[in-house]
């Protein structure tokens, strides 16, 4: 039975969370599935990244927009980057976000810019190192954005 386009989907994410790199054998392998049945929805590895990223990017942005007031859309946004590191820093380094991601605090703040400049910094330190006490430099950034 071949895999629907969400089983190959959530098996590359799977794959991205783990640091392996995503190929069209290595998606197979872990959607448990033969690789022309994968080759039916993607046609490349590339459009399989591009897709997770796109997923992870909905999901970041249902986090950040349901969000009470512009101190709970930061934390959400850090939220999902420190629950997702691997996939956080792939969606930044396979699509252009940027104004995307811009878009997602232009409701809450003037200061959009300055805030998801912030935001992305820590979270893409966040990802790269487990240091620094983040959870106590979070709220005290986001104030300072603001």
């Amino acid at each position: 039975m071949s895999p629907s386009r969400e089983a190959v989907v959530a098996a590359a994410a799977a794959l991205v969370d783990r640091g392996c790199a995503v190929t069209l054998r290595a998606v197979a392998r872990e959607a448990q599935a033969s690789t022309s049945s994968v080759h039916q929805h993607f046609a490349c590895p590339s459009a399989i990244l591009q897709t997770v990223c796109h997923a992870a990017f909905a999901e970041l942005s249902a986090a950040v927009l349901s969000a009470s007031d512009v101190h709970a859309a930061g934390l959400a946004y850090l939220d999902f980057a420190a629950r997702h590191p691997r996939r956080y820093r792939v969606m930044f380094g396979v699509l252009d976000l940027v104004e995307p991601a811009l878009q997602l605090f232009t409701c809450h703040t003037p200061n959009a810019l300055a805030l998801w400049l912030g935001l992305h910094g820590l979270a893409d330190q966040r990802a790269a190192s487990r240091s620094w006490r983040f959870a106590e430099l979070a709220p005290r950034l986001i104030t300072s954005l603001i």
